[in-house]
């Protein structure tokens, strides 16, 4: 077969020169056709240059290693660093999300950089001198963790041509970022549903921070569930707890108090709140479940180790990790990705 078609490149253009290539090898065109992209894609990849996703550099890798071509005559690409922004380190879901896009980090051959913001912004966003370390790593690519870029750091990246995922957003993301989130919608429903067929009917929610899209899916799948089983929601019975163990518990403790007759089963959007739940329905002398069934979503180290242990929704978060990750280097990231849910059931839940 004819050499790869590279005559006329000199070494001063950085490309390598047909004599640095083997001679009975395939056309750049053979390579191409058999990976499903262009010619110059190729080439790029052979030098090293931008502009190809990790995904598809490791496509072409493994098609010019098939027709003999030796891996370590190949360019470094350039671009093999992702940066990683995280609120901290020091909860449970960042850490499973970082072992999760670690995971990916070593399939798609890349290597990742962590930042974290807490501490440093006001706003929890990344802060100014961020977009000079990216641009001196000449990063891959960007994953914030529960955080958004601001709208000139955005700006930037994209005139960079530096793409960006968002995982689990903090608030409604503006147009052109891609998301990767957990099925909050279909979790919180299975959650509810999970509740409805124990039958119950008077079903109250513990909700999350108004304004977080994660929260504002788990009160509409809550919603969706009661209508679909054809139940009245008692406004008294939405509740806002903030996220927090203890504002779950005044939320709650209130309700309990208020109401002549309080709800059968109380569903809490996070395994803390439905601690917090726990406490409340203890000092108004009610057990879990015999006297109220409780759910919570996460499932948290703590949801196992409660008493009773806690029924809950479970968080793929590493999987929310490698899915990110993936998306971020695939060739065209999807606007939106969602990883499922699970419902996990343990002993906090018993029929009405």
């Amino acid at each position: 077969m004819a050499a790869w078609p590279l005559t006329g490149v000199t070494e001063d253009s950085g490309t390598m020169t047909i004599e640095d290539l083997p001679t009975s090898l395939p056309k750049l065109a053979v390579i191409a056709r058999e990976v499903g992209v262009s010619v110059a894609t190729v080439s790029k990849t052979l030098n090293g240059r931008p502009g190809v996703s990790a995904h598809t550099r490791r496509l072409i890798v493994e098609v010019l290693e098939r027709h003999g071509y030796p891996r370590h005559r190949l360019k470094p690409a350039k671009g093999s660093v992702v940066d990683v922004v995280l609120q901290g380190l020091s909860s449970a879901y960042a850490l499973a999300i970082l072992e999760g896009m670690e995971d990916a980090a070593w399939r798609l051959g890349v290597d990742l950089v962590v930042s974290t913001v807490v501490g440093r912004t006001k706003n929890g966003q990344p802060p100014p001198a961020w977009l000079d370390r990216i641009s001196a790593r000449d990063s891959a690519g960007v994953l914030l963790v529960r955080t958004l870029p601001t709208a000139v750091q955005r700006a930037w990246l994209a005139d960079h041509g530096i793409p960006a995922v968002i995982v689990e957003p903090p608030r409604k993301p503006p147009p052109g970022l891609s998301v990767v989130v957990s099925a909050n919608l279909a979790g919180a429903r299975a959650a509810t549903e999970h509740l409805i067929g124990l039958r119950h009917e008077r079903i109250a929610i513990v909700t999350g921070r108004p304004g977080v899209p994660c929260a504002a899916e788990r009160l509409a799948g809550y919603r969706q569930a009661m209508a679909a089983a054809g139940l009245p929601i008692d406004p008294r019975w939405e509740l806002c707890g903030y996220f927090q163990m203890d504002s779950a518990l005044q939320v709650t403790r209130a309700m309990l108090v208020d109401l002549p007759e309080p709800p059968t089963a109380v569903f809490a959007c996070s395994d803390a709140m439905a601690l917090g739940v726990y406490q409340a329905l203890a000092e108004q002398g009610l057990h879990v479940p015999d006297d109220v069934s409780v759910v919570g979503f996460d499932d948290s180290l703590a949801a196992g180790y409660a008493t009773p242990g806690l029924t809950t929704v479970r968080q793929p978060w590493p999987e929310l990790g490698s899915a990110a990750l993936t998306a971020l280097l695939s060739d065209e990231p999807p606007a939106r990705a969602e990883v499922q849910t699970a419902l996990v059931v343990r002993s906090s839940t018993a029929p009405a």
